[in-house]
């Protein structure tokens, strides 16, 4: 088959855009209405005077659930772990790496805490959570301005403004009459880096009937950027100046991004800076399997186009994308999300609380039934203190009040039981359930107990779901991505020490494993039993203990209790360094004990110059270190010395005047 040309590229996405679940079915008006749900808007049936509450059970559940989950998830705890397959030590450790480097991605991007956030809370009350996975390499220029620099200073800034940009221009400069310089520079540099992109419902794409995003024809997101942003990601600007500016006149106002916009007014006008560089543009970022080359085998395209221009189309094995939804549902890539469970509630406790404020307003509002022929309806009508209405005849036969009898008691058992039905089926707020007061105080611990492990078993489900379809997935994303294209190594700060990752030297394929923490305080207290067992061990010199396995036991707690960094409480045994510093600080010790005994005991003094010999070997190592360290730094500096003094010699060449350090 021959290779396809670009109009029959064309022709087939578009379908398959247009066939896509966003475009078709109930999918964006059930996540609008899921939406509308959660911000408590009304149901479009309300009548003019009559009560027009709204329950917020989508929003508690939704609310309640938000902080269970971002323990679990934006704690300091890794949620993600790649693990190793084989004996391999090389297998070992570049399990770890992985381990250690992505995590520090996810939780080191610039919103880190905003973007995890977000796409838990779509997965909860939207249908799906969209994560987009994207590497970038951007042009970034900038102009920076120093004043009062030395001779010294000016070649060091310049030294240091060239090891970090691509291209560094001097673009005003000026000499002080105190012989220090001005200068402005503009500099260019080339950013590269992974992001994480939050992608709204509205804006996802993914072929209808697909099982999962890894086997779906067709996967994207509707992007919307100024024509800027694509010259600046390096696009031809010719061809960026074709495509049609973006705008809201075909959104309608129903729409599920208006109803997210609606408290600020809509989206607001998207070309009010009145530029073509400010213009926003709407693209479509497609990753479609098709047999583009003509060879009869499908492959995974990425294509990004707008309307009919098509900016790029080159292959890419996988669509970047981790979605994940609360509930998973069988056979299918998108699920459900908590709100859902708790839609019918909302709407019918609505009903019943306007029902009861409306008798409510009846009772205290009750009419009154006169006979007006045998009242004075002047005073009736007049409300005063004290006030008399005159009658004739018997007065009750005159004048009475319309009784309205008083439901609220009556349906608000009904609204304990809307709110039972819900705990049940949801987990949230199972101990809260309209018992009896002579129930309630009959209840026992163990009951109690057992109600609280029900309703934390079903956010454990929902916590775990997540983690195996949208964390899982995420990490694999990124991995091969930054074993992709990341072209250098990085130095990284993992539990406040320097670690270079450098993924080119990556050969292994690891598969990712999830572990959810549950509870903190019950964490602690299995790590607690556990860390008593390996004392006993200790204690009889099993084999089965080390002091490897309890620091890592101790580290586990340091972080069930909230902190990232188990090192600054407890030394490492596998760092080096750390066992050095621990050893010293412990022969010390033993050195003042033998002193104050040598004093009282001459038989002591023989182990003291034993435990100072000892003292003055792991000094030794110390001092070795030391020694080396400060072998580097002197190397480096001389190195540095002579760069200096051949910038000196080129600035006092150039400005012709004698600057101190300068070789000539």
């Amino acid at each position: 088959m021959p290779k396809m040309t670009e109009t029959e590229l064309l022709s087939i996405v578009n379908e398959a855009e247009r066939d896509a679940l966003s475009y078709n079915g109930e999918f964006l008006k059930e996540n609008q209405e899921l939406l509308e749900y959660y911000l408590s808007e009304p149901f479009g049936d309300e009548v003019e005077g009559q009560s027009q509450v709204v329950s917020t059970d989508v929003q508690d559940l939704v609310e309640a659930d938000m902080p269970a989950l971002a323990r679990v998830f934006l704690g300091a705890q890794d949620v993600i772990t790649f693990e190793p397959q084989s004996s391999n030590p090389q297998d070992e450790i570049e399990a770890e790496e992985k381990t250690k480097y992505i995590n520090w991605i996810i939780r080191n991007q610039e919103e880190s805490y905003t973007i995890i956030h977000d796409w838990l809370k779509d997965a909860e009350m939207q249908k799906a959570g969209v994560l987009k996975i994207a590497y970038q390499e951007r042009e970034d220029v900038r102009e920076v301005e120093y004043d009062g620099l030395s001779d010294v200073e000016l070649m060091q800034l310049i030294d240091d403004l060239q090891g970090e940009a691509d291209k560094v221009e001097v673009i005003g400069q000026n000499e002080n009459d105190n012989h220090t310089y001005y200068v402005q520079f503009k500099i260019r540099r080339t950013l590269k880096e992974f992001v994480l992109l939050n992608v709204p419902c509205d804006e996802f794409l993914i072929s209808r009937g697909a099982r999962s995003v890894a086997s779906a024809d067709l996967v994207g997101d509707r992007v919307i950027k100024t024509r800027s942003e694509l010259i600046a990601e390096g696009f031809d600007k010719d061809t960026v100046l074709q495509i049609p500016t973006y705008t809201t006149e075909k959104e309608e106002s129903s729409t599920l991004r208006s109803v997210r916009h609606r408290d600020e007014g809509g989206e607001g006008d998207t070309d009010s800076l009145r530029h073509w560089a400010s213009e926003k543009v709407e693209l479509c970022d497609l990753y479609v399997q098709i047999d583009f080359d003509g060879d009869g085998i499908a492959e995974r395209r990425h294509i990004l186009k707008s309307g009919e221009v098509i900016l790029e189309n080159e292959y890419f094995p996988f669509a970047p994308y981790a979605v994940m939804s609360a509930v998973s549902m069988p056979h299918k890539a998108i699920g459900r999300s908590r709100a859902e469970f708790a839609k019918q509630s909302q709407r019918v406790k609505s009903v019943l609380f306007r029902q009861i404020l409306d008798n409510v307003y009846r009772v205290n509002n009750a009419r009154t039934v006169v006979n007006d022929t045998e009242t004075n309806m002047d005073d009736l009508l007049t409300v005063r203190p004290n006030g008399v209405v005159r009658t004739k005849g018997e007065p009750l036969a005159a004048v009475a009040q319309l009784a309205t009898p008083y439901i609220g008691d009556k349906a608000l058992q009904v609204v304990q039981y809307v709110d039972s039905a819900r705990s049940e089926s949801t987990g949230h707020n199972m101990t809260n359930q309209g018992l009896d007061a002579d129930k309630l105080y009959k209840e026992t611990a163990t009951r109690f107990e057992g109600i609280q492990e029900k309703g934390a078993e079903k956010i454990e489900l929902v916590a775990r779901t997540m983690a195996e379809t949208g964390f899982k997935r995420l990490a694999k994303v990124l991995a091969w991505m930054v074993s992709h294209y990341q072209d250098e190594e990085k130095e990284i700060l993992v539990t406040g020490k320097p670690l270079t990752i450098d993924p080119r030297r990556w050969r292994f394929d690891h598969p990712v494993c999830v572990t959810i923490h549950k509870d903190d305080e019950a964490t602690l207290a299995n790590l607690s039993g556990l860390l008593a067992i390996h004392q006993q061990l200790k204690a009889t010199m099993s084999p089965l203990s080390d002091d490897q396995k309890i620091f890592n036991v101790l580290a586990k707690s340091v972080k069930a209790m909230g902190f990232s960094d188990p090192s600054v409480f407890f030394n490492d045994p596998s760092q080096p360094e750390e066992l050095i510093m621990a050893q010293n600080e412990q022969l010390k010790l033993i050195v003042q004990q033998l002193q104050a005994q040598a004093q009282q005991n001459p038989l002591a003094e023989a182990e003291l110059i034993k435990a100072q010999a000892k003292m003055k070997e792991v000094e030794g190592k110390e001092t070795l270190s030391m020694r080396k360290f400060l072998l580097e730094m002197r190397q480096k500096a001389e190195q540095f010395d002579k760069g200096l003094a051949k910038e000196l010699t080129e600035l006092e060449l150039k400005y012709g005047r004698d600057v101190p350090g300068a070789q000539v």
